[in-house]
C-alpha cells in the first residue's frame, strides 16, 4: 500500500502561500471562534493558529467560556463580519449544548466563510460549477490528485454520516470526471460498492471499519476518520489489514488533516483577494 503524504503536500501549499502573502500590502486575516474547554478543539485551533502565523496571516482567536450565551457569540461574529481586516472566519465545532450550532455557524457572512460549509456557500457550490467547494472536500481532491493517477471515468464511493459532507464531496468528484455513489448509515451493504470502487472516501468515525476485503486492489483510499482508541489516533480504514494490498492510502494522522488546514489558509488568502478586488468570480 502506497502512502499519500498529507504533511508533504500541505508543506508545499504553505510554501506557495508564504511567498504570495509576503508580497501582499494587506495581510489576509483569519478569525476562529472557540467556545468551551474541549481538548481536541483547543489542539486543532492551536495548529491552525501556528500554520496561519507561519505563512504571515493575521490571526484572531475569539475564546469564550462554555457557559457563554448565544447572543454574546452572535455579537462577536457580527463584529467579525464588519471588520475589514478579517477575510475568513470559522467556528470551531463542537459547541456546548446550550448553543445552536447551525444558527451560529450560519451567522458568518458568506463572503467570509473560510470553511465553505455555510448553507449559502453549499447552495452556491451546488448550482455554480465555478464556485469554491468546502475546504475539506478540496483538500481531499488535492490528495487524490497527488497520486498522479488518471481518474477520468473512475468509480468513486463516498461513505459519509451526513449529506452536508457527502453531497458536496460527491459533486466535486463528479465535476472532476468520476462516477460517484454516496452511502450513508447504517452502511450494511457498503462493501458491495467499495469492492468495485477506484476511489473510496470514508468519513464515518468508525475505527478500522474498512478492511482489505472491502476494497478493490489498486484503489485510492482517503481516510477522513479520526478516533482516539487506547491512546492512539486511528482512522476508519484498518491500515494494518490493508498494508499488503496494492493501492494508495492517506495515513491517520498525517493525511487529510494537514492538507485541510493548508487549504483553509489558501481559502483565506483567496477571500482576501475577493474583498480587495471585487468583481465577477466563482466566490
Amino acid at each position: 500500500m502506497n502512502r499519500i503524504d498529507g504533511r508533504q503536500l500541505a508543506a508545499s501549499i504553505r510554501a506557495d502561500l508564504t511567498a504570495r502573502v509576503s508580497t501582499m500590502p494587506t495581510k489576509p486575516g483569519l478569525a476562529i471562534v472557540l467556545v468551551g474547554d474541549d481538548v481536541a478543539s483547543h489542539t486543532y485551533v492551536r495548529l491552525k493558529e501556528k500554520a496561519a502565523r507561519d505563512i504571515g496571516l493575521r490571526f484572531v482567536r475569539c475564546d469564550f467560556p462554555a457557559s457563554v450565551d448565544e447572543a454574546t457569540v452572535l455579537d462577536r461574529i457580527a463584529a467579525l463580519n464588519a471588520d475589514p481586516s478579517i477575510h475568513g472566519t470559522i467556528v470551531q465545532l463542537p459547541l456546548p449544548s446550550q448553543l445552536n450550532a447551525d444558527r451560529i455557524v450560519n451567522a458568518i457572512a458568506p463572503a467570509k466563510d473560510a470553511d465553505g460549509f455555510l448553507k449559502a456557500s453549499l447552495e452556491k457550490f451546488r448550482v455554480n460549477a465555478n464556485a469554491l467547494p468546502p475546504v475539506l472536500c478540496e483538500g481531499i481532491w488535492r490528495l487524490i490528485a497527488s497520486t498522479g493517477k488518471s481518474y477520468t471515468d473512475a468509480r468513486a464511493v463516498v461513505l459519509a454520516n451526513s449529506t452536508t459532507f457527502g453531497e458536496p464531496m460527491a459533486l466535486l468528484l463528479t465535476r472532476n470526471g468520476l462516477d460517484v455513489q454516496i452511502t450513508y448509515p447504517p452502511f450494511h451493504h457498503s462493501q458491495d460498492l467499495t469492492r468495485l470502487a477506484d476511489v473510496i472516501v470514508v468519513a464515518i468515525g468508525r475505527p478500522h471499519f474498512l478492511k482489505a476485503n472491502d476494497m478493490k486492489p489498486g484503489a485510492t483510499l482517503i481516510d477522513v476518520g479520526y478516533t482516539r482508541v487506547a491512546g492512539r489516533d486511528v482512522g476508519d480504514v484498518d491500515a494494518a489489514d490493508i498494508a499488503n494490498t496494492p493501492g494508495w492510502l492517506t495515513p491517520v494522522p498525517g493525511g487529510v488533516g494537514p492538507v485541510t488546514v493548508a487549504v483553509l489558509l489558501e481559502r483565506t488568502v483567496t477571500l482576501s483577494y475577493s474583498a480587495n478586488f471585487p468583481g465577477p468570480s466563482g466566490l
